[in-house]
């Protein structure tokens, strides 16, 4: 429907130009007409036409100054300029409002008729290209959601990618590098809220971190918990108050629109780069555990007092073992060690059930991504809402546990997935040597080039990428026990030269192997 405005001191005119349009032509529709320019410029701001007949000669302000005022709050709108006068001088200054229709009164009618058209034609055309515009725009916005949840999933796993920190800077438009990881976790009063409310969360937190003017890479909505990099500008500081603001705010508006569901987080320390988004993520889910041990509290910031106390919730070497056990699928291992795990749990719990819920519905999480490192994609995650007693989630969680550790066997003696995790449990055991993509492809009975190729499609990483990272992980160990010597350290992970060993360790990290024992020494693992 276009809409068109009729502006003109003689009433008469507009009468009659009313009856012109409407005998003839459908799809409009009039919705104002003025007497002066002034009352013109005054229906222009609350009508909004889309279409206006303007007289020149009239009392107040003429019909030129009044198409100038509107157009400075309208530009949009499209105007057919009449005239009694056949003025050079006036047709003129409509051009340079970029005005392309003048009729002379009286007009024939086929000539009101074809300005009108010529004048719709182009309405229609502009809202076509505005309309394509938009939909290009809504899908570039959600191809950016697509990439930035891959990021954060990437980063989140540790991953590797064949695109340059450059790609996702440009992708993404981060002028921003530093930052911190919150992660963000939904304690609903539901037992099992649907896909529908869970939606709802997400794109509360999501507009609501956009309104705050929250510059943020968020990740997707993986069970209860949301996991998100905010970026800081060099100008923003590092403090923690600066944080717990931040992180304070987006919970304090979320939680004005959700009923039933209160929001938590755990807050990570600042770090110099979005590729060092593991170490603020690992942090801020050991924040995220110990706010669900404390009922008032809506969020806690990562401190070496905050691991401290988590370490006597749960020993980091209980949960690193039950890890390892499933992923090498030694079930009679794998149950032992999670009943001690879930003891831990219980005791740090003070046996609350809600409580022993969240952690033991955490851990399942961790796991998932654990599997996922792996190249295992099936759903492992669990929810216990429904279970009233510790018995009941513990019975539950353990034969889900066994369920896992049977498909993850399965999993690994089938087809290409079984040749890809002997070829990655080989550098595992290889690592320390001059391993090479020969040796392990002639290992599994792959072309050099075939192997190569499988690591890039089923985990994101190319060969030298995924020792590289082994390599990292192992030096990360030797550095918290204290004793080691850095060259030491190097030979035992493969590298003849230890300068050559620092400058790797600082790119996957961010800090020197000095740097990284002095801040997390006695601290357990980053």
């Amino acid at each position: 429907m276009i809409k068109v405005m009729l502006v003109d001191d003689e009433s008469l005119e507009r009468e009659g130009l009313e009856l012109m349009l409407s005998n003839n032509r459908s799809g409009f529709e009039v919705v104002a007409q003025a007497q002066n320019g002034k009352q013109a410029v005054e229906l222009a701001r609350d009508k909004k036409p889309d279409l206006i007949f303007m007289d020149i000669k009239m009392p107040q302000l003429d019909g030129l100054q009044a198409i100038e005022q509107i157009l400075a709050i309208e530009p949009n709108v499209k105007c057919i300029m009449v005239s009694a006068f056949d003025m050079f001088d006036y047709a003129r200054q409509a051009m340079k409002f970029g005005i392309k229709e003048y009729l002379l009164k009286p007009s024939k009618v086929s000539e009101v008729l074809e300005a009108f058209d010529r004048m719709v034609a182009e309405i229609e055309e502009e809202r076509r290209q505005g309309s394509e515009v938009l939909e290009l725009n809504q899908r570039v916005e959600r191809v950016g959601s697509f990439i930035e949840m891959e990021l954060i999933v990437s980063l989140m796993l540790d991953h590797v990618h064949e695109f340059e920190r450059e790609d996702w800077q440009k992708w993404l438009d981060l002028d921003q590098k530093q930052g911190f990881v919150v992660v963000f976790s939904f304690d609903s009063e539901k037992l099992h809220p649907n896909r529908q409310e869970k939606s709802r969360w997400y794109k509360v937190l999501k507009q609501t971190m956009d309104q705050e003017g929250v510059s943020a890479l968020v990740g997707p909505l993986t069970g209860f918990q949301v996991p998100s990099f905010i970026l800081l500008t060099d100008e923003d500081g590092a403090g923690e108050k600066l944080r717990q603001n931040i992180a304070g705010a987006i919970i304090h508006q979320v939680q004005k629109q959700l009923e039933g569901c209160r929001l938590l987080a755990g807050i990570g320390s600042i770090v110099s780069d979005v590729q060092h988004f593991s170490q603020s993520y690992e942090e801020a889910i050991y924040a995220l555990e110990l706010v669900y041990h404390h009922e008032r509290a809506a969020y806690m910031v990562y401190s070496s007092h905050l691991r401290k106390q988590r370490k006597e919730l749960v020993p980091y070497e209980v949960e690193k073992k039950l890890m390892h056990a499933v992923k090498t699928g030694d079930s009679q291992q794998g149950l032992q060690l999670f009943d001690t795990y879930f003891q831990l749990i219980q005791q740090a719990s003070h046996s609350k059930i809600e409580l022993i819920k969240k952690a033991t519905e955490n851990f399942f999480t961790v796991l998932a991504r654990a599997m996922n490192e792996l190249g295992f994609d099936d759903d492992v995650q669990m929810s216990f809402e429904q279970l009233e007693t510790a018995r009941q989630i513990k019975e539950r969680a353990k034969t889900h546990l066994l369920v896992i550790i049977e498909r993850l066997g399965e999993w690994r003696t089938t087809g290409v997935d079984r040749l890809l995790l002997q070829a990655k449990e080989y550098i595992d055991g290889h690592y320390h040597k001059a391993v090479t993509l020969e040796e392990a492809a002639e290992r599994v009975g792959l072309s050099s080039y075939y192997l190569s190729k499988l690591f890039k499609e089923h985990f994101q990483l190319t060969f030298i990428e995924y020792v590289t990272h082994t390599r990292m992980t192992k030096a990360k160990d030797l550095l918290l026990d204290g004793k080691t010597p850095l060259k030491e350290i190097a030979l035992t992970i493969g590298y003849k030269d230890p300068n050559y060993f620092s400058r790797v360790f600082k790119k996957e990290t961010g800090m020197s192997p000095r740097e990284y024992r002095g801040k997390y020494q006695g601290h357990g693992k980053s």
